[in-house]
């Protein structure tokens, strides 16, 4: 079986099944849904015959259950403020990032013994659009209720890893009234500091590929949200990446507070594996603010 195949069988398929039942939970149509699947009513119907549970048991032989949570998360998110079309690349742009970086290989090897020196998806090229991942976790927060009470004086940024290194937005994301607003759109270099502190993070954790900044409230409610750590006194922005990496050799974290220290403002860190995961782990901050 193709690489391609196989991603579709394992991943694809339980995916579109797993999330049919999400939608029609929050009650959805199955004309709807299917649009935003790409697939026909009737294939919504028989997603829907077969129990939540068996997509889940499928999915979790794939993935780790924060990273099916997170998934699930960017997914029921991105229904509510892009396009049909934004969907589908996610979820398509997510499966081929799952073949190119073999983490499907044993589980290929495993169901077809002939392939134990197969490293064909080596080659896949993900087509990362980094930048416009960056504007959709931006268009996700500007649909948040409470996420402009989130931005910190420093003002806020988001900043995802892509081949061309840390893009985020060159001039901030802050607050007029109660709207979040950007000067300009993401590019690479918009902020040298979150750049480095994912990149630093991302080579312990390389899964973990986009950070933002955010004030420094609603921790007690976050922890139950969440995985958080908390560290500082940070003095300088060096101390703080070092503190901040420190925390993730012990494990890892949806949220990293930093006390901040001389002449620096306390702060928290939400990362992701792309910015419209951390973008919707944000509106999950928001919702202690409510």
């Amino acid at each position: 079986m193709l690489p391609l195949e196989f991603v579709v069988e394992i991943f694809i398929s339980p995916l579109k099944g797993f999330i049919a039942h999400e939608l029609a939970e929050r009650g959805y149509s199955q004309s709807r849904i299917g649009q935003l699947l790409g697939i026909s009513q009737p294939a919504v119907s028989a997603y829907l015959k077969t129990p939540k549970a068996h997509y889940e048991e499928k999915l979790l032989k794939v993935l780790e259950r924060r990273e099916l949570e997170g998934l699930r998360r960017s997914i029921l998110a991105l229904v509510d403020s892009v396009s049909v079309d934004e969907v589908i690349r996610y979820i398509n742009n997510y499966a081929v990032a799952l073949l190119s970086s073999l983490r499907l290989c044993p589980l290929h090897r495993a169901a077809y013994p002939a392939l134990q020196v197969c490293e064909i998806c080596r080659d896949l090229v993900v087509y990362t659009e980094t930048a416009r991942k960056v504007e959709v976790g931006f268009e996700i927060l500007k649909r948040c209720q409470n996420c402009h009470r989130l931005i910190p004086k420093v003002l806020m940024n988001i900043v995802e890893l892509g081949p061309e290194g840390g893009v985020g937005f060159p001039g901030r994301i802050y607050v007029e009234g109660d709207q979040i607003v950007a000067r300009g759109r993401p590019r690479p270099g918009g902020s040298r500091f979150l750049a480095t502190l994912v990149g630093e993070v991302n080579k312990l954790r390389p899964e973990i590929k986009a950070v933002a900044n955010i004030a420094y409230v609603a921790k007690e409610c976050v922890k139950r949200k969440m995985t958080v750590a908390e560290v500082g006194p940070s003095n300088s922005e060096e101390e703080i990446v070092h503190n901040v990496v420190a925390a993730f050799k012990s494990g890892m974290f949806d949220v990293v507070y930093d006390s901040g220290g001389r002449g620096v403002e306390p702060n928290a860190y939400v990362f992701g594996v792309d910015a419209v995961d951390v973008a919707t782990k944000i509106v999950e901050v928001a919702k202690c603010l409510e």
